[in-house]
């Protein structure tokens, strides 16, 4: 299954990539325990030049993968020039943190998740806050709060 990201999935990350902050952001930091701070680095700044890199780099991203749970669409995505690459993550929560960042956002009903690896789009996650509650697609981009 490989395809272009359709308008939605598109249009959704372009937002993300625009505006969103990786999670915890500074005001969450700054609330929590000694215990969860020495668990946790602090969040690294994204500087505009990431930001145009990763709204470039989306534009050269394909879908690869779907999640197969049943209640989100999320989609795993490769660059067109790795789409065989098997080491490329494209699984959302697997594989390396090391050079990824997950920026974080909301919609009714759910929470967003746009997983970055090596300065590309690599996972775009939608998951349900309500365990009963499923959806088929993204939400519209406007509806998305940052």
């Amino acid at each position: 299954m490989i395809r272009p990201l359709n308008a939605r999935e598109a249009s959704v990350a372009l937002r993300m990539i625009r505006s969103a902050t990786p999670s915890p952001d500074e005001a969450d930091y700054t609330d929590f325990t000694p215990e969860q701070r020495q668990g946790w680095d602090p969040p690294e700044p994204i500087s505009n030049e990431q930001r145009q890199i990763w709204e470039c780099r989306l534009g050269e991203v394909m879908v690869t993968s779907r999640c197969d749970c049943g209640t989100c669409p999320s989609i795993g995505m490769r660059p067109q020039n790795r789409l065989d690459d098997e080491h490329r993550n494209d699984q959302g929560g697997d594989g390396d943190w090391s050079d990824r960042t997950v920026l974080t956002a909301g919609s009714p009903g759910a929470m967003l998740l746009l997983f970055i690896d090596d300065h590309y789009p690599s996972y775009l996650e939608l998951a349900p806050i309500d365990e009963d509650q499923s959806f088929t697609d993204f939400p519209e981009p406007e509806t998305v709060s940052i």
